[in-house]
């Protein structure tokens, strides 16, 4: 098994076979889509690419821990990844203002984030990821009086002032833009680097304090950054060097702030 809370430099397909079978708790696996002209997001048939991963990913995850694959629309079409893995939800990352703007089709305003599980997930922690109520509370306790609601297969679900499942659209957390203070460069944006808050309710939702959560693509750590700051442990494999020495100022930061706040 490989040193936990480090990022090895290398080709991810070959790290991960140093890593336990059944050993890992979450992946988060944010890697090629096959849309950029990027050197790194070159794939011949992202479908094919997927399928692979979601197969050598089964390997590692433990009995019921999830994968979170991050993609365009079409990401997992066309390929049977349930010899490996149960597929529980497709997660709409919608973003209605982004810049481009199709001319010849509909313009694309969302990522795909499919969420998987190795068999029924064992950890789905929702009150850690709840967000606001959009319903007033006066009519949500009128519907809940409707017969065929309190009769009916949901009959025990009632509002909750804590707030609400956050559902499988997610448009409340909002693209990185030049102005955001946790960009580290511009060449970074909407590309390589995701916003705290997305991997975050990822990273809350599907694992615990202690669990090891793997990371295949790192980029510039935000998984990482993450894991620390919520007490996991972690694993992360990226292939450009300049991208670990970024991740590696970016925890020293963290556990600075961290020593500092206790004096």
């Amino acid at each position: 098994m490989l040193e936990l809370n480090k990022v090895y430099q290398g080709d991810c397909l070959k790290l991960i076979e140093e890593i336990d079978s059944e050993s890992v708790d979450l992946i988060v696996c944010d890697g090629p889509y096959g849309v950029t002209t990027n050197e790194w997001d070159k794939v011949i048939d992202i479908q094919t690419y997927n399928l692979n991963l979601i197969k050598i990913f089964s390997r590692v995850l433990k009995p019921g821990g999830a994968l979170y694959l991050f993609g365009k629309d079409d990401c997992i079409d066309f390929i049977d990844y349930r010899p490996f893995l149960r597929l529980n939800r497709k997660i709409i990352w919608y973003q209605p203002s982004r810049l481009a703007q199709g001319r010849l089709n509909y313009t694309n305003n969302y990522d795909l984030i499919a969420y998987f599980s190795k068999g029924k997930a064992k950890t789905f922690n929702l009150d850690d990821i709840r967000v606001p109520q959009l319903v007033e509370l006066e009519h949500r306790l009128r519907c809940e009086k409707v017969p065929s609601v309190i009769n009916g297969q949901y009959g025990k679900t009632k509002f909750n002032d804590e707030g609400k499942n956050p559902g499988d659209v997610w448009g409340d957390i909002k693209q990185l833009t030049y102005k955001s203070k946790e960009l580290i460069s511009r060449d970074l944006l909407n590309t390589i680097q995701k916003p705290e808050k997305l991997i975050e309710r990822i990273v809350k939702a599907s694992s615990n304090p202690g669990d090891i959560v793997l990371d295949p693509f790192s980029g510039v750590g935000t998984t990482f950054a993450v894991c620390k700051k919520l007490n996991r442990n972690f694993i992360g494999f990226e292939i450009n060097p300049d991208y670990i020495q970024i991740t590696n100022e970016r925890i020293r930061k963290i556990e600075l702030e961290r020593e500092y706040s206790l004096f």
